[in-house]
């Protein structure tokens, strides 16, 4: 009773004192959207404030939850934060106008759990959480934070393993979902997902299956795999990843599938390509190309880049030719499709008019999909250089692209993991950790940065619910803090 009593008084202060706040003067920057326990906001040389859902969040505004609650906040660019029990987070400065947008927040203990708005999306360096020892740079994303000072996450982990099945145990090394990066990148690049949703790319930026890529007119990326394959795009070039499954204690099951649309690529494959050849293709508008372990260099010209035409018989008629003529001269002689050279091993072309073995030094070319390939002495002068685009062997790949460590045990310091997106995470001793979906790192107190080969069972199975969780429907029922043994009966109050 005597906690109760005190709870409630400690309460009724903060109140009276957040009645005496005078008007505020600063233009809101977001909204609480769910509180549940004590939430108060403070801006620095004024008094402390009780908020609750629907109250004005402001630039320099420092929020500090209860031991017993949480709280949702909603930034005005559609961020949506879960701030944990026991946390303290700054809102340092939020500006969505446009050509300005930034997000500069800082935490100081406890943690949150994010989705972010359209300021990462625009602009990728913007938005940015700082702590004590180390910068988390976000790009379009949803992740977790969290700063264990004490012993109050190795406990947790501990309460999964005793009250847990032993899937809650094991480490994560199968939850990312990378399967490679963005090693190299001139100009401007971007990813589309298997929901069409479009994310810039940048250096050490994860792609995913399923992920078509595409560069910009003037633009080139490497992007280096998980099996050591590398493809480089050219300027104005398009490639989805249908399938790449890298299972090396499984090598039937490992197999890579690309689909190459348009413009130029330069591939060198991996270990999947040894592992399983038959399995590791190719396929373009005018045929499928078989690896036998080799390097080669695919153009796709003029019709080439329309499927349509491609499988058009008729497009290089006698007629049609003359037509083409006397409607564009200019271009009379131009034929388009696809070329294929390679400079290591062997490929194998296939289409519906018929097969050809192009070995290294060898050229082809294939007007449309009906056509036999044929051999050429080379690529056109004007489609050979690709834009300047490096052959991907010839390229510096960082050997930590897709390493990971095994964390003995829990220790003090930042874990952030990823649920979707990318983050950066730079401790502040300069060492950077990439993180794409399914992945987490770990910083020490010495500002050390180092990605995890799992993510950690109190993230994964953190029982305080993200953002998109906390639903009008699901609020009065949901049970935060199971994992610790805490019931609703502990909550130190309910404020909406």
């Amino acid at each position: 009773m005597m906690n109760i009593f005190n709870t409630i008084r400690s309460i009724s202060f903060l109140f009276l004192l957040g009645m005496m706040v005078p008007a505020w003067s600063a233009e809101p920057v977001g909204e609480v959207g769910f509180a549940r326990g004590v939430l108060t906001g403070q801006i620095e040389d004024q008094p402390p404030r009780i908020l609750g859902k629907g109250l004005p969040l402001h630039n320099g505004e420092t929020l500090n939850t209860g031991t017993s609650g949480f709280a949702v906040i909603k930034l005005d660019d559609g961020s949506r934060m879960t701030l944990r029990p026991n946390t303290t987070f700054k809102i340092e400065n939020v500006n969505t106008n446009d050509g300005q947008e930034n997000a500069l927040l800082r935490l100081f203990r406890g943690g949150f759990r994010a989705i972010t708005g359209f300021i990462s999306k625009r602009r990728p360096d913007a938005f940015k959480v700082n702590t004590t020892v180390a910068t988390i740079g976000i790009r379009g994303t949803e992740f977790d934070a969290r700063l264990c000072d004490g012993d109050e996450c190795a406990e947790e982990n501990k309460s999964l393993a005793d009250n847990s099945s032993s899937d809650t145990q094991q480490p994560a090394s199968t939850d990312s979902k990378v399967i490679g990066r963005i090693a190299l990148l001139r100009g401007k690049a971007n990813a589309l997902d298997m929901k069409d949703q479009s994310r810039s790319l940048t250096i050490g930026a994860a792609v995913y299956e399923q992920d078509q890529l595409q560069t910009g007119i003037k633009s080139f990326a490497v992007v280096a795999f998980n099996d050591k394959s590398r493809v480089t795009l050219s300027p104005n070039s398009s490639l989805r990843i249908e399938q790449h499954v890298y299972k090396p204690e499984v090598p039937d099951e490992s197999n890579a599938f690309l689909r190459f649309f348009r413009g130029g690529m330069r591939l060198v494959t991996g270990l999947i390509g040894q592992l399983n050849r038959q399995s590791y293709r190719v396929g373009s508008p005018n045929a499928t190309i078989g690896i036998r372990g080799t390097g080669f260099d695919l153009v796709c010209d003029g019709e080439c880049e329309n499927n349509q035409a491609g499988f058009n018989p008729y497009r290089h008629s006698l007629v049609a030719r003359l037509m083409h003529y006397f409607i564009k001269p200019a271009y009379a002689a131009e034929q388009g499709g696809l070329y294929a050279q390679v400079w290591e091993g062997a490929i194998v072309i296939q289409n519906q008019g018929g097969s050809m073995l192009l070995e290294e030094g060898e050229t082809i070319y294939i007007k449309n999909a009906l056509t036999a390939p044929e051999t050429v002495p080379n690529i056109p002068v004007s489609l050979r250089k690709l834009g300047g685009a490096p052959r991907p062997d010839k390229v510096n790949v960082p050997d930590d692209l897709f390493s990971g460590v095994d964390s003995e045990g829990v220790k003090p310091g930042l874990y952030v993991s990823v649920r979707d997106g990318d983050v950066e995470v730079k401790g502040a001793d300069g060492s950077i950790a990439l993180l794409g979906k399914g992945e987490a790192s770990v910083t020490g107190l010495d500002g050390a940065t180092v990605r995890l080969k799992f993510v950690p069972p109190f993230q994964k199975f953190d029982a305080v619910p993200s953002p998109d969780q906390v639903t009008p429907q699901m609020e009065k029922a949901v049970q935060f803090l199971g994992a610790k043994g805490v019931e609703k009966k502990e909550f130190e109050c309910s404020l909406q």
